[in-house]
């Protein structure tokens, strides 16, 4: 009777198996078409009871590749980065020729915290762009020039794929999707939400270009301003005072596009605005993934843009052939890159850590700071030091940033401790590593 009540348990136990292996493999295979479709909004399966009847064997468990309802830790996975390109066509051009890209930023979204921070790139950057048809051969040139090269050379994919290759090979961000907008576009898609407000900072006059033919006396005064498409545009163009203002004047009309479509509830109408008006873009987001993206946008607080240049990091300087360009510091570059692609919820605590470690384990704590920048910690907010004795490893919060040190404990193989010596002066965490002292991925 027991073996044939065994044999039972064992059948129904191996129906079940398969079974809930079907269902999990539908899930699996659902959750990777979902993730193409929604992204940041991927479907979320809870953590199941498996149990096998007339017994007590059962356990509860999350199966391996489908999220859980549980908020999972901030990774670099959660960044989905798109280019943005501005042409320099104007109205009766034809689409097909070689422009330059007027602006080029990157817009990256965090899916984790929510939220939009713009990277802008200075058009006259100095830079590595695709050379011919075929990809890894490189030209230096503007970085504005990929763009025309792309069309020219027919390189693969076209003008933008070559700013996206310029953008990864020259700055190491890694491009998702990219987006481009021509002067002809901007006006209608501005002038379509029924223009925008901007304070403007100060007084502006361009009298040498056509740039701000749209406004009085070609002058754009202080103060509220609301500019139709042509406008907007004009503004955005203007560059008297320099490229690098000019950036400063196009994060000011992107942050009062997003308040208008905002205002005027267009986030949650995403799909149907995007069928009226795709005509007016290129990009290669698929028509199928904007239903996706309008739940992404509706998760974000687009009230505030983290807007971050490039442009403080670069310095005058003419080419050869005596063209004015910028030229990196590229210590200052990559310091900013690594702060836009943080962790924005550390870089708001924007923490002092140090590891200490002790003699002979200079190697270890600089696997360490490597190991905290791969999961968005930048190196400006770590150190090492060197010290005498570690009576216990373990994570100390010195001034109450609770989210890094606990993110720090979610990296390392060690424990909060309540009390440590010898805390290094401006230390906000202290991280003392032991010689066994293990990495972990959250």
């Amino acid at each position: 009777m027991n073996l044939s009540i065994s044999r039972r348990t064992g059948c129904v136990g191996a129906i079940i198996g398969v079974a809930l292996g079907a269902v999990y493999s539908s899930v699996f295979a659902y959750q990777r078409i979902d993730g193409y479709l929604f992204p940041g909004n991927e479907l979320a399966v809870p953590a199941v009871t498996l149990a096998i009847p007339a017994t007590d064997i059962g356990v509860d468990v999350s199966l391996p590749g489908v999220s859980t309802t549980t908020r999972a830790p901030w990774s670099p996975d959660d960044r989905l980065n798109i280019l943005v390109l501005g042409l320099d066509r104007r109205p009766g051009e034809p689409e097909s020729a070689s422009y330059r890209a007027d602006t080029m930023f990157v817009a990256s979204i965090d899916k984790h915290a929510g939220n939009l921070q713009l990277l802008a790139i200075p058009r006259d950057t100095w830079a590595d762009i695709p050379f011919g048809n075929t990809t890894g051969v490189w030209a230096q040139n503007k970085i504005n020039a990929a763009y025309s090269y792309g069309q020219f050379y027919k390189y693969p994919g076209g003008g933008a794929a070559a700013c996206v290759a310029a953008v990864e090979k020259n700055f190491s961000i890694d491009v998702h999707q990219f987006v481009v907008i021509d002067w002809v576009g901007f006006v209608e898609l501005i002038d379509a939400i029924g223009g925008i407000e901007i304070t403007v900072p100060a007084d502006i006059s361009d009298y040498g270009t056509d740039s701000l033919d749209s406004f009085p006396d070609q002058t754009v005064k202080a103060g509220q301003q609301h500019m139709s498409g042509a406008q907007a545009l004009g503004y955005s163009r203007v560059r008297v005072d320099g490229d690098l203002k000019r950036i400063e004047r196009q994060q000011l009309v992107i942050q009062a596009v997003a308040d208008r479509s905002v205002g005027l509830g267009l986030v949650s109408k995403l799909p149907e605005t995007w069928d009226a008006y795709r005509h007016a873009i290129r990009t290669d987001i698929d028509t199928a993934q904007i239903p996706g993206f309008a739940l992404l946008a509706k998760q974000m607080d687009l009230s505030r843009i983290e807007t971050f240049s490039l442009g403080a990091a670069m310095y005058g300087s003419i080419a050869e052939d005596g063209q004015l360009v910028l030229l990196q510091d590229q210590d200052r570059v990559y310091d900013i890159i690594d702060r836009f692609m943080a962790d924005p919820e550390l870089r708001g605590e924007a923490p002092r850590i140090v590891f200490q470690y002790v003699a002979g384990e200079e190697a270890l704590a600089k696997a360490a700071l490597v190991h905290g920048g791969v999961f968005g910690i930048p190196p400006a907010f770590l150190s090492m030091e060197e010290v005498t004795g570690v009576d216990e490893p373990g994570i100390f919060d010195v001034t109450g940033k609770r989210y890094t040190a606990e993110k720090l404990r979610g990296l390392f193989d060690l424990r909060l401790i309540e009390k440590a010596d010898d805390i290094p002066e401006g230390a906000d965490v202290v991280v003392r590593l032991g010689a066994g002292t293990a990495f972990k991925s959250p």
